[in-house]
């Protein structure tokens, strides 16, 4: 009793015999520290910051909702009342002597004034906040937790002393007190406010859920449980789009790259390098700074559990020698007084178990909250730089686009900013782990004195080797993302130009090109990268072990003291905390290292040049036809590019186009007709001039862009929906008949680049989006080349025209079709980017010697009708029956007399008005709804089949992945038997109070570590070099010979987007991340059950715990599985559209800034990028969700092994080393149990990745490529004789015919040409002949052979095309005519020569046939790709050349040229011409009319011209070659 005496000034402050504390013998807080300080501390806390609080709310403007007044808000005030009464009851019923305490009566009288406060707060709250509030969750929390506590201490006295400290009744009240505290607490965390009526009816209609964490309280926000409805919802069933919420606010992609953007552009302005990584830190500093307090807070709370664990030790050590001295007293039948306070209460082993538990539990709410602030940084991050990268591709200037191809920007966006995105989550580690190093060292230093500086030399000499390696492997990794890159943009080009590899069976050499890359580029230093990590992460098990066997042992022969249990355990758990910032900080200055290359390339691409912004002048549009609409003057010029030189576009060029007039630009292939159209375009860069364009611009393009979506979003194109308008336009473009033919209307989907329509209907679609547009200058790059001559005189009319939709506008045309020029008030030559000529039509033609006069006197064979017939009395002289037979082929003379009428109608008022421009429909959030159901990716839902993982388990080799196992096991079995080893040695210790055979204990416990960590060696390279690279090789092959292997319509109903998002995405999951996860899931589920086994062999009680907490767990793993594996799916569909989006945009980069759409495409990117993160959202706090709820079963796991343990002690069975043993295993399992649940989803999530492979390994495959048995002679075709029997086709099954019923004779060497409306079915023809669609019914038979009877290689290398799109590969121009290499320099120089590229070639650098071409052909016209094509297929020997529109966007003179060289070079070959120029058909032997895929006509021109009822006879009237009946 005389230890409880006191003597000092605080006992006298507080009158109390236990003193100030903290800590009383008993191992609970004093009466004097609760009061004066817990208790105290908390009334302050609410006067301080709850008058605060009151402040704000009561400025705070009134909400926009009202919530009923109901019991919730009645019985907080009631409760916080009777709080009142309690309090005042308790200091009524004071003994005598505390009266002067002064913590008693300061506790009392603060209490009370912060109950009143409290009571104002509750009323205000309600009223007017959605959410309860954190100072008054945490005022009930604290104050519950203090109040329980004094109870306890006055419990625990009256245990121990048998009195109570302040007399019975304040123990009653403070114990009312607690229990009324707990209820307010409940009340005020768990009902919700309920709306009015009115309003829950507005939230109902609400499209999107909002983000229930914008209503969640500071409890709910701890603790995930805002995340615990939707868990629900996904347990119950499969989650769907419709099932996610709206993201939290201010995560919004536009508002996050707006305020990023600012930074990024202060840094711009105001230094002369700017930094990159400063913008990102001022965006995203703050959270992370937030985030850094909770880690600091975290680490300094690891290392109290030790502390702890050694004084429990330290606890049992000294009971159970008072046990012993006990039962010797008893047998020595000693009297034992009954009150005598014993010297080691067993009271104090609970406190210190409840103290680990607290600690731990605390620990575990930080945690998560760090982690929450990680990942939303990550996550803002990630939503800002996609954005921003896509603002800044649409304003690339041409030459850095060159530089970026589109797979380069689309790996910047899945790879560069991915890894700026983890490395937000892990970046604090890079200073926690050494702040960890030091607490560590720090503890150990306290712990075993001087000998822990062994353990410091070990480390400080593995630094040197560590960044050594760290070095290698960063090289290693920039040499992994160049092979990435280059297999990526490869695998691009190779999806983008399927249809031409396919067409010229070139599969093979490109198929090998990719195996090259893959297997001996990226996989080879893929498995370099493996034996690297296996290396480092050898070297991270040994080094924890030799730091603690050699502190041990320096300790050991040093110190004087023996090495007792309560060292050894704390030392090992300090030694394993030790282990994990060792392991991690190399792993994060790698993540660091890539982070860098990916901010290196973003920088680089941020910073690259844009368009000139005054490249173009733009003004106010111009109200009279007649006044200057655009001009180009002071001999504008213009570059394309200025590095490495300049490459002059034009030159000198001084042109103008007013209201109201049509410009006409003609000149050969690639003298700058698209140049002039871009300059005014503001594509290039003008060096010298100006250039002005007054009003809005309509762009149509050479290469029709159009995107996925309906043909009427094409049309209208972000502008709002005007019927009348938009029916004048389809009439106008002859798109009506179109849309009859197609399955839905205006509303079917055109699939990517527009991929299900012909060439002429993607022409007319993109012109038609121009003319809806009714924008003040027309910009049209050739858009007549794809159409035939009826339609195109249709166009001419209709819209083009002195009467068409857009007389009253400025139009310039570069344009091939002479027939066009009639009309065009201007017409304008180029040469080599200059203008040689230039006038109107009736100044040229009078001209007789002008260069120009001579290209109309030779290929245009009269004027346009439009000129000589006034369209008002349209020509209908032919007779009634033709007119039926003519319907699906012309645009019915009928209907265009209706049009004609709407269109006298509405322009006759007068002459100068101007069609009133299209309004802009305005941005709305497109949410997943708006994704037609066509464009959704196939996913699938439910459990992972067990077939994947054992699909996985094959590739990888079964063999291997049992070695792998048997090594891991091996390894933990080795690692355990160290620790228990010491278990022994150290109780062996503290028997003898020093340290005998020290040498063989060392040796042994040396001999299990480096075991233990040999094993781990063999274990990852195993794992790397044999299983995953060995899986990865096989699954890529695989996909790859499928895709290769589909048939055509594949390709048509897939997005190219989505097939990439296989190969980049999802390829890098199982190079990467399946193998490391899976050994992750292994190593930890052998660790936690030998943990488990450890703590039920030193306490069986224990096992009564672990079947219902293994319940429990199992139960919360299926509930996070189900909805985690749907959201993961989620996140992958909902990213493809990003993909596909981003990707389609830059395709069309020039049409949407020509249309001033940039802010309705970042808008949609935007769009798509929230709809994916509010899937990415979820998912990610699923797993905090998670990980909160198991690592609290983990702490009460370490709260139940050492109550156990302590309950166990009263019997004198538990040693101090057993139970050192146990906890310090118990204190390791909440991790590996966390992490066990997190690998099964990340293994679950990964293994998607496989299932998506397999999905794409199984595409059912086109004809057989080879047939061995059936290999025609090496000879064949040696007639080129073509047969059709009834042949029928269609594109794919559940489609219309497109050919129906065709029966043709083509006898050997025939030149046939094939002409028809536009979607008439010519190109199917040709489609056909390669197999390319396969039969319906019927046969095509080439001399004599039957071609279905043929695979397919041998069929399509024997024909020859040149094909409509023309589909240019990025390499080498030898690459590009002969990939093959099957022909010699010679023989290529001379085709090129032949078809008119040799000059060309050899202006383009001195490398000749290695001269590099560009992405898709980019630095060739598109004209030159054609004449590309064109020497392709004169280098093969074939009897069968198809020509589809082979000279389209070329012009006529070039035309002519090729047709002798065709002609000549051609001469003993069967050729088939689809050709919408009748001069080049002119001259066949025979002439195949399609109609609506029938056989219209087939017979000689000679004959068909013959008849004037005849459909050819009507195209040759159209374009000139037979007269009009008016003008005969």
């Amino acid at each position: 009793m005389e230890a409880l005496k006191c003597k000092s000034w605080v006992c006298r402050f507080c009158k109390s015999k236990e003193g100030f504390g903290p800590i009383s013998y008993y191992g609970d807080f004093t009466q004097c520290f609760i009061d004066g300080v817990l208790l105290n501390a908390t009334g302050l806390f609410m006067l301080i910051f709850g008058t605060r609080e009151l402040a704000k709310l009561c400025r705070k403007e009134t909400p926009g909702f009202k919530y009923r007044k109901d019991w919730v808000i009645v019985s907080r005030i009631f409760l916080v009342l009777l709080q009142i009464g309690f309090v005042s009851f308790s200091v009524l019923n004071l003994p005598k002597n505390k009266d002067k305490d002064i913590t008693v009566t300061s506790q009392s009288v603060i209490t009370l004034l912060s109950l009143f406060e409290v009571m104002i707060l509750h009323w205000i709250e309600y009223n007017r906040s959605r959410v309860s509030n954190t100072i008054v969750l945490f005022y009930w929390l604290i104050g519950t937790i203090f109040n329980f506590t004094k109870t306890l201490n006055f419990f625990i006295r009256h245990y121990y002393e048998a009195k109570w400290p302040m007399g019975h009744s304040v123990f009653i009240f403070t114990l009312f007190q607690s229990i009324n505290s707990f209820f307010i607490l409940l009340l005020e965390a768990i009902p919700k406010k309920k709306l009015m009526p009115y309003q829950q009816v507005q939230q109902h209609l609400s499209r999107r859920k909002p983000n229930p964490y914008d209503s969640a309280n500071i409890f709910s926000k701890i603790s995930f449980s805002w995340m615990t409805e939707l868990m629900r919802t996904g347990y119950e069933k499969f989650l769907d789009e419709k099932d996610l919420y709206k993201l939290p606010e201010n995560f919004g992609s536009g508002e996050l790259a707006n305020r990023f953007d600012n930074h990024w552009q202060h840094q711009v302005r105001h230094n002369s390098s700017p930094s990159f990584t400063w913008a990102l830190i001022f965006t995203f500093g703050p959270q992370m700074l937030i985030a850094g307090l909770f880690k600091v807070m975290f680490d300094i709370l690891a290392f109290v559990q030790p502390q702890l664990l050694r004084i429990l030790i330290k606890f049992v050590t000294d009971y159970s020698e008072e046990h012993k001295h006990k039962i010797y007293e008893f047998l020595g039948k000693v009297q034992i007084d009954k009150y005598k306070v014993p010297k080691v209460p067993l009271v104090r082993g609970f406190m210190i178990s409840l103290g680990m538990f607290i600690v731990s539990f605390t620990q575990t709410s930080i945690l998560h909250q760090y982690f929450l602030h990680s990942i939303n940084t990550g996550m803002n991050l990630k939503s800002a730089l996609t954005s921003v990268i896509y603002k800044k591709s649409l304003v690339l200037s041409s030459e850095a686009a060159d530089m970026s191809s589109t797979g380069d920007i689309v790996n910047l966006m899945s790879v560069d900013v991915q890894r700026l995105q983890d490395l937000a989550q892990w970046c604090h580690l890079i200073w926690s782990g050494p702040f960890q190093i030091i607490l560590c060292l720090t503890s150990l230093y306290k712990l075993l004195g001087k000998s822990m500086w062994v353990g410091v030399v070990i480390l400080l000499v593995m630094m040197p080797l560590n960044s050594s390696l760290m070095r290698v492997q960063k090289n290693l990794q920039k040499g992994q993302m160049k092979n990435k890159d280059q297999r990526t943009r490869l695998i691009n080009e190779i999806l983008n130009n399927m249809k031409s590899l396919k067409l010229y069976a070139w599969e093979k050499p490109y198929k090998d090109k990719l195996e090259y890359v893959r297997n001996e580029k990226e996989l080879k230093n893929l498995t370099k990268i493996g034996i690297y990590n296996a290396i480092i992460s050898f070297q991270f098990n040994i080094v924890p072990f030799l730091v603690s066997c050699s502190t041990f042992a320096v300790f050991v022969y040093t110190e004087d003291r023996p090495l007792t249990t309560d060292l050894v355990f704390p030392a090992l758990t300090l030694f394993g905390l030790l282990s994990f910032p060792l392991a991690v900080v190399p792993l994060v200055l790698n993540s660091y290292v890539e982070a860098s290359v990916s901010i290196g390339r973003l920088y680089s691409f941020l910073t690259n040049e844009e368009l000139q912004r005054d490249s173009v002048q733009r003004l106010p549009k111009v109200k009279n036809v007649g006044d200057v609409a655009m001009k180009l003057g002071d001999n504008a010029t213009f570059l394309w590019k200025r590095n490495p030189e300049y490459k002059v576009a034009l030159k000198n060029v001084n042109f103008q186009a007013k209201k109201g007039e049509l410009n006409c630009i003609v000149g050969r292939v690639g003298t700058g007709k698209s140049a002039l159209i871009q300059s005014l375009l503001g594509d290039l860069f003008r060096v010298k001039g100006f250039a002005t364009v007054h009003g809005t611009i309509a762009y149509v393009s050479q290469v029709a862009w159009i995107m996925n979506g309906s043909v009427k979003d094409n049309i209208l194109f972000g502008h709002k929906y005007d019927p009348e308008f938009y029916e004048k336009t389809i009439k106008a473009c002859a798109l009506t008949i179109d849309l009859a033919i197609l399955p839905d209307g205006d509303k079917t989907i055109v699939g990517e680049k527009g991929i299900s329509l012909s060439g002429g209907q993607k022409a007319r679609l993109s012109l038609a989006r121009a003319v809806y547009s009714r924008a003040d200058v027309f910009l049209l790059d050739d858009p007549l080349a794809a159409v035939d001559e009826h339609v195109s005189s249709h166009l001419i009319d209709h819209v083009l025209g002195p009467n068409g939709l857009l007389k009253t506008k400025a139009k310039i045309l570069a344009t091939n079709k002479i027939s066009a020029l009639s009309i065009a008030d201007s017409v304008t030559l180029l040469e080599n980017g200059e203008i040689i000529q230039q006038g109107s039509f009736s100044e040229i033609t009078k001209a007789p010697d002008s260069p120009l006069s001579k290209l109309i006197k030779e290929y245009g064979k009269k004027k346009h009708k439009s000129e000589t017939v006034h369209s008002g009395s349209s020509p209908s002289s032919d007779n009634e029956t033709s007119e039926t037979e003519r319907e699906n082929s012309v645009p019915v003379k009928d209907e265009l007399k209706e049009l004609q009428k709407l269109e006298n109608l509405h322009f006759n008022e007068d002459t100068s008005q101007s069609l009133r421009r299209a309004s802009d429909a305005t941005l709305r959030s497109i949410d997943f709804d708006d994704e037609e159901a066509v464009h959704k990716e196939h996913r699938e839902v439910g459990k992972v089949k067990w077939g994947i993982y054992w699909e996985y388990l094959k590739s990888c080799g079964i063999k291997n992945v049992v070695i792998f196992m048997s090594f891991a096991i091996l390894s933990m079995f080795l690692s355990v038997m160290g620790s228990v080893w010491l278990k022994h040695w150290s109780e062996v210790n503290t028997k003898y109070g020093a340290n005998p055979h020290a040498g063989g204990y060392l040796a042994v416990y040396l001999v299990l570590g480096i075991f233990s960590a040999l094993s781990t060696l063999i274990q990852t390279v195993v794992l790397w070099v044999y299983c995953t690279i060995h899986g990865s090789k096989y699954l890529h092959a695989r996909m790859a010979n499928s895709v290769f292997r589909a048939p055509m319509r594949f390709f048509e109903t897939t997005p190219i987007g989505r097939i990439l998002n296989r190969f980049s995405n999802d390829i890098f999951k199982v190079d990467e991340l399946l193998g490391r996860t899976f050994s992750q899931f292994v190593n930890n589920v052998i660790k936690v059950s030998f943990t488990i086994v450890v703590i039920c062999f030193t306490t069986w009680q224990f096992t009564l715990f672990v079947i219902p907490l293994g319940i429990l767990y199992i139960y919360y793993q299926q509930y996070y599985l189900r909805t985690s594996r749907e959201l993961r799916r989620l996140d992958s569909t909902t990213r493809s559209p990003i993909y596909a989006h981003f990707q389609e945009s830059l395709g069309g980069l020039s049409t949407i800034r020509g249309y001033n759409q940039q802010r309705r495409f970042i808008h949609i990117n935007q769009s798509r990028m929230d709809n994916n993160m509010s899937a990415y959202y979820p998912s990610v706090n699923a797993n905090r969700w998670l990980a909160y709820r198991l690592e609290f079963i983990g702490t009460i796991i370490i709260f139940g092994a050492a109550s156990l343990s302590i309950i166990r002690l009263k019997n004198g069975k538990l040693t101090p080393g057993m139970i050192g043993l146990s906890l310090s295993y118990a204190l390791q399992i909440t991790q590996s149990l966390n992490w066990i649940v997190r690998m099964t989803v990340e293994v679950e999530t990964n293994i998607v990745s496989v299932e998506r492979i397999k999905e794409y390994s199984e595409i059912p495959s086109e004809a057989p490529y080879l047939l061995e048995d059936r290999k025609p002679s090496p000879s064949w075709p040696t007639e080129g004789a073509i047969q059709f029997d009834h042949y029928s086709t269609r594109y794919r099954p559940g489609l219309e015919l497109v050919l129906k019923d065709i029966t043709l004779n083509i006898k050997p060497k025939e030149k046939i040409g094939i002409v028809g409306r536009t979607g008439a079915g010519k190109s199917s023809l040709t489609l056909a002949l390669f197999r390319l669609i396969e039969a319906a019914e019927g046969c095509i038979v080439i001399d004599g052979i039957p071609i279905n009877k043929l695979g397919l290689y041998d069929l399509r290398h024997k024909l020859s095309i040149i094909p409509q799109d023309s589909q240019v590969f990025e390499g080498t121009v030898r690459e590009n005519v002969d990939p093959t290499e099957q022909y010699s320099d010679e023989e290529i120089w001379r085709v090129l020569e032949l078809s008119h590229l040799k000059d060309h070639v050899l202006t383009m650098g001195k490398d000749g046939l290695l001269t590099q071409l560009t992405e898709g052909g980019g630095n060739l016209s598109v004209g030159q790709r054609q004449l590309m094509c064109l020497a392709r297929a004169l280098l093969v020997p074939t009897k069968i050349l198809v020509l589809d529109e082979a000279t389209a966007a070329v012009d006529v003179e070039t035309d002519k040229v090729l047709q002798e060289t065709i002609r000549t070079a051609f001469a003993d070959r069967t050729i088939l011409t689809i050709a919408h120029r009748l001069n080049t058909i002119m001259d066949s032997d025979k002439i195949l009319v399609l109609d609506a895929g029938r056989v219209a006509e087939f017979d000689s021109p000679k004959n068909l011209l013959k008849n004037p009822e005849s459909e050819f006879y009507g195209l040759c009237q159209d374009a000139g070659f037979v007269p009009h009946p008016s003008n005969a």
